[in-house]
């Protein structure tokens, strides 16, 4: 099988005008560009992110600066969901209308949210979830969320687990590792118990901690 070169035009759409597929090969390519410069982008295991059908990429969040790395360097297409504060920048709101990101009212039911996450799905694309909730929210100590693990439940649909490590010295580094498929479809239920949420999330998230070497990166 021949190997699809990784480029924005899997985020092109019916109906889009040549401008907003011209903006998208520009932000795209100088975005690449300046990453593998700039970080030295490294990636590790990406044969574990499906061919084709539905997955849900689940990662830790390093900052808003580092994120994008993890869909401007994968071969699939990955709509993440992001707070909807940002959509107030306009540079970051024209950068999450190009690239398909998903605004989410945070500390409320997003139904609109809901909606269109189960859409990227249905669709057959990839959905991408950061449960920390919050920036480096491993480090702070907070709750992980289990919208992540609800949406796996609920849907059948397996989690690709990703850890983005930041190597410091002697120059920074980013190194994104893909680990092995997550399949909880023998959870499946349009409510899931929180006690199997729970359970999924920490699985998860033990997993997603060891892919970005967090524990070593992180010591005192």
């Amino acid at each position: 099988m021949k190997k699809v070169k990784n480029s924005s035009r899997k985020f092109d759409k019916l109906g889009d005008s040549w401008f907003v597929k011209l903006q998208r090969r520009i932000v795209w390519g100088a975005l690449r560009g300046l990453y593998k410069v700039v970080y030295r982008i490294k990636v590790e295991g990406e044969e574990n992110i499906p061919k084709e059908g539905a997955f849900i990429i689940c990662g830790n969040h390093i900052d808003f600066i580092k994120v994008p790395v993890i869909v401007l360097f994968a071969q699939r297409k990955i709509n993440f969901i992001a707070k909807a504060e940002l959509f107030k920048n306009p540079f970051l709101k024209r950068l999450g209308e190009l690239f398909d990101v998903i605004p989410v009212k945070r500390g409320k039911q997003d139904v609109d949210s809901m909606k269109k996450s189960l859409k990227v799905l249905a669709n057959n694309e990839g959905l991408g979830l950061f449960p920390e909730g919050t920036t480096r929210g491993l480090e702070k100590g907070v709750k992980v969320k289990n919208g992540a693990a609800f949406m796996a439940l609920r849907t059948g649909t397996v989690i690709v687990p990703v850890g983005v490590e930041v190597t410091k010295r002697p120059f920074p580094k980013i190194i994104v590792r893909y680990g092995k498929i997550l399949d909880y479809s023998k959870y499946q239920s349009k409510n899931p118990e929180k006690e199997i949420l729970e359970k999924v999330t920490e699985e998860m998230m033990e997993v997603i901690k060891d892919l970005a070497n967090f524990d070593k990166t992180n010591k005192k």
